[in-house]
């Protein structure tokens, strides 16, 4: 008989400590992510630094019957290579579960010369949309981590067709921004959050410009909380459901793993532990906006005296029996067989993995009172305490009138249960083959002496100067209505110039609109567009448009651009967080290109923080048009709607105009560079674009040369 039955979606939880670890293991996590040295997305967590910690931290999680993911979730610099090679060698050597991955570049190598290692796409991705599950299994994921800004509508979308699992964050701290498309951090001061190292500037005072509420977090949500949405997000197919949490202390992850475990199992968290739950750590409470789709001022919120105050010993000390025990989850079958009083007793036990090992014992005795039944023997083999272990079947074989002292049958179980964890300990090695074929980069063509092609990004249409001249390429926005973008069109091309659009960064629910309007560029005489999420690659091949990468997916290193061009990218736009240098060691066949002016975009949201106001986003930010928040030393930072979301701009205008005008592409190993324009008119457009092809370059004021020489950590 069966004495327990599970449910399959996965509790996931962060482990950023041991402490934390042994808290969602003992609480009942199905698998936990963790990091280990320096390729994570939370570096100043303490991580497991060292092989042996690791190694620990794997055999614990695989005897306990809990998965172990491994974040390798940034970006990976060419200097790095050898480190990332080292810490995907530990990995196989121990068998974790699965890496996750933002990298295409690291998840091309690890394709390549670890292919049975089962890859994540991290969050990092910035993946929401179908045709982006379909692009992390193009490049061999497993599961997608899907933005955490998605709807229950946009999450069922997704899951339906997806080729591959999909896993939904469920509890923990909300980013301002879309995962994998902020700069903050890292142009604020070089912390970077694709390398690890946000030191979440958001969370300063910021307000809406125009807003005299005196409410000064309009960059800053609250914790999301969409475990009372669980029962949905199993009705609609989702895999996974994750828990933030790597910097916070082990008491919440015990709280949220349990919360969620009891959601899951029984549809129900008792009162007592939800208030232990958003008293242990929240921001004014929680939100479930983008899941509801009710996103505005009711998302935003700060971390206030009463929430600290409220995250009492008292309180974490009334949480630490919720770990105090070995959670039992791993059901075992047990045979029992002791036919005849001349042989000893044989125990086989055998898990839900097919491990199966056997122990022999004492003979059996004759039974001066009652003879062996089974459940006797159930209840003495079935006390696992102190144990990942529950028993669930148990048959035996002992002769008529014959018994066993309970001493007896402990002793076996004993032996059993110690040799069956040496089994689950042992590592399942996954083979990996550093540096090997079909890994290598490919090379990097010659550079001539002439000076790199330019191309220029428009916000809208209205900004192409009416004389505009020595560009290669002209982008404008894909959504740009159809007679205007005719116009355009025709106007580039008798100026001798590609036109050419760009799709938007924020694709939520849009996929099918972008297509349409992909078709019609294409019946307008445009066959270019730039691109800034995988997403939109496979819609987009099909409709037979010439791929640009943009700097929105992140492209940092050699195997990166070699991948994208795999994937049918003509070309990449650089990652504004190279350094000059940086961008100039860079190998591979494929073109590049690097933006030297325009507006940092230092952040991508989709409930606009405009929206923070009393008075909503209505006649501030409206789409295309431009408001702006105050940060705490008064100055305006430009935002601008585009499809749904927010790209929030420094004031500070970056130009290396001075330091490549002139240059020759063998000197700066660059096929072109860009120019973007934001709020400039035509006339300031056509005045920049001429300095910079006629060489009379005039020295802009109150610039920066953004990260270009000073990088990130």
């Amino acid at each position: 008989m069966s004495l327990r039955s599970g449910n399959k979606i996965e509790i996931l939880a962060p482990s950023g400590s041991r402490e934390q670890l042994t808290a969602a293991v003992r609480s009942g996590a199905d698998a936990v992510y963790l990091g280990a040295g320096a390729f994570n997305a939370r570096r100043n967590a303490e991580n497991f630094s060292s092989f042996e910690q690791l190694r620990e931290a794997v055999e614990y999680c695989h005897d306990s019957g809990v998965e172990v993911h491994l974040t390798s979730n940034i970006l990976v610099r060419d200097d790095e290579w050898s480190e990332a090679e080292d810490l995907l060698e530990a990995a196989c050597k121990l068998g974790v579960d699965a890496m996750i991955v933002q990298d295409v570049g690291l998840a091309r190598y690890i394709r390549t010369c670890a292919p049975d290692m089962t890859m994540h796409a991290s969050t990092q991705m910035s993946l929401h949309t179908p045709h982006g599950a379909a692009a992390a299994a193009d490049m061999g994921f497993k599961r997608a981590v899907l933005s955490r800004e998605l709807s229950k509508a946009e999450i069922a979308e997704i899951t339906a067709v997806s080729p591959i699992e999909t896993e939904v964050f469920v509890h923990g701290a909300l980013c301002m921004s879309v995962s994998g498309q902020c700069l903050f951090s890292a142009v604020l001061g070089g912390r970077s959050g694709n390398r690890g190292l946000c030191a979440q500037p958001c969370r300063l005072p910021f307000r809406a410009a125009g807003d005299r509420s005196g409410f000064d977090g309009c960059m800053s949500l609250k914790d999301m909380s969409h475990i009372s949405h669980i029962p949905e997000l199993i009705a609609l197919g989702v895999n996974s459901i994750k828990i933030e949490g790597r910097m916070k202390r082990p008491e919440y992850v015990a709280a949220a793993v349990t919360a969620c475990r009891l959601m899951r199992d029984e549809g129900e968290v008792p009162p007592d532990l939800w208030d232990k739950l958003t008293a242990v750590f929240s921001r004014s409470g929680f939100t479930d906006g983008y899941f509801d789709a009710k996103r505005g001022r009711g998302m935003f919120g700060r971390r206030t005296r009463d929430d600290v105050v409220s995250a009492s010993s008292a309180l974490f000390n009334s949480l630490h029996p919720l770990y105090k025990n070995e959670f039992q989850r791993v059901p075992l079958t047990m045979e029992l067989s002791a036919p005849d009083i001349s042989k000893s007793a044989v125990l086989t036990v055998s898990d839900d993995a097919d491990n199966h090992v056997t122990v022999s014992g004492d003979n059996p005795r004759q039974a001066v009172k009652a003879p062996f039944g089974e459940e006797y023997g159930a209840r003495i083999l079935g006390k696992t305490g102190g144990t990942p272990y529950y028993l669930d079947k148990f048959t035996a074989n002992v002769g008529e009138g014959l018994t066993f002292a309970s001493s007896q049958l402990s002793a076996m179980k004993r032996d059993a249960l110690e040799q069956l964890s040496a089994v689950r300990r042992a590592p399942r090695e996954i083979q990996f083959r550093r540096g090997c074929a079909g890994s290598e980069i490919s090379s990097r063509r010659e550079f001539g002496s002439e000076a790199p092609r330019l191309r220029v990004v428009f916000r809208s249409a209205e900004q192409i100067p009416s004389d505009i001249d020595g560009v290669e390429m002209a982008y404008i926005p894909l959504e740009t209505e159809p007679s205007l973008m005719k116009y355009a069109a025709d106007m580039l091309i008798k100026r001798g110039i590609i036109p050419a659009v760009e799709a938007p960064r924020g694709l939520f629910g849009e996929e099918d609109n972008i297509l349409k309007m992909a078709i019609t560029a294409r019946k307008l005489g445009i066959n270019h567009v730039m691109i800034h999420n995988v997403g939109l690659l496979p819609a987009l091949a099909e409709v037979g448009m010439n791929i640009h990468g943009g700097f929105g997916l992140n492209v940092f290193n050699s195997r990166a651009l070699d991948e994208f061009s795999r994937m049918g990218v003509i070309d990449n736009e650089l990652s504004y967080e190279l350094t000059l240098n940086q961008a100039a060691a860079l190998k591979s066949s494929q073109p590049r290109g690097l933006i030297i002016r325009g507006r940092i975009p230092m952040m991508l949201t989709r409930n606009c923080p405009a929206a923070a106001s009393p008075r909503g986003c209505a006649g501030a930010a409206k789409e295309g048009g431009v408001c702006g928040i105050i940060d705490r030393t008064g100055r305006e930072l430009p935002v601008i709607c585009r499809s749904g979301c927010a790209e929030i701009f420094n004031p500070v205008m970056m130009s290396i105009v001075e330091n490549v005008a002139g240059r020759s592409a063998e000197d700066l190993p660059l096929d072109w560079v860009t120019m973007s324009f934001t709020d400039e008119d035509d006339e300031q457009c056509g005045m920049l674009i001429n300095e910079y092809t006629s060489g009379n370059i005039r020295r802009e004021n109150s610039i920066t040369s953004g990260l270009y020489f000073k990088g990130v950590l």
